[in-house]
């Protein structure tokens, strides 16, 4: 499945995609099986937004819940995030 999820940043785009881009969130990212295929940032919102594949939300949601720390410290607001599934074409 594919989905796009969107989160408000609370230290800024370019500290979050240091780490979004790190080995360690890589590496996370790799052994749960999700992919990314795009990601981007608003300047009035001040959110940025990442359109990735898994298998199911569940496994997004597991992410996230074992790696609410790294989260935080990469100025994710995770009180902002949304989920939003896409429909395949």
């Amino acid at each position: 499945m594919r989905n796009i999820i969107t989160a408000k940043l609370t230290k800024g785009y370019e500290h979050w995609e240091t780490t979004f881009l790190s080995d360690t969130v890589q590496n996370i990212r790799a052994k749960a099986g999700i992919t990314i295929l795009g990601y981007g940032y608003s300047e009035e919102t001040e959110r940025v937004y990442v359109v990735q594949e898994m298998e199911s939300v569940e496994v997004v949601q597991k992410v996230m819940a074992e790696n609410q720390e790294l989260m935080k410290e990469n100025g994710v607001d995770a009180s902002t995030i949304q989920m939003i599934p896409l429909k395949d074409t």
